[in-house]
């Protein structure tokens, strides 16, 4: 099986901003394994700003985003799998790439998280 070219193009488009100071912001999914803020999630996605002022210890992986960030004052670790990547473009002119997301990854996950929910069926004895 051949190596999927969105990892590439992701870090293409983030270059790209880079080099042409812009900032770069990434679209995620809310999937199984995407680390985020719950409180920074909107409509079931996130979106995060990837500049070198707002990230740290930035890494692109073929299989993984993942960096450092501060939210509301605290420093938080960010995991971002590549099959949750909605798209990455500059905030400034709204340019980049934009990505399918598998609609069976997202149902998983609210199956999981519906399953998790449940309340226990407990009776008062007396």
């Amino acid at each position: 099986m051949a190596t999927s070219t969105k990892p590439y193009l992701i870090r293409s488009i983030y270059d790209w901003c880079t080099d042409s100071n812009l900032t770069p912001y990434v679209i995620a999914k809310i999937i199984s394994g995407v680390k985020v803020p719950k409180s920074h999630i909107k409509s079931n996605e996130i979106v995060l700003n990837l500049s070198l002022e707002s990230t740290n210890k930035l890494i692109f992986d073929n299989k993984f985003i993942s960096f450092s960030a501060r939210f509301e004052g605290k420093s938080q670790d960010i995991f971002l799998p590549i099959e949750s990547i909605a798209g990455v473009y500059s905030m400034e002119n709204g340019e980049g790439i934009f990505f399918e997301v598998d609609e069976s990854l997202l149902r998983k996950k609210h199956k999981r998280k519906d399953e998790k929910i449940k309340k226990p069926h407990l009776s008062l004895v007396k």
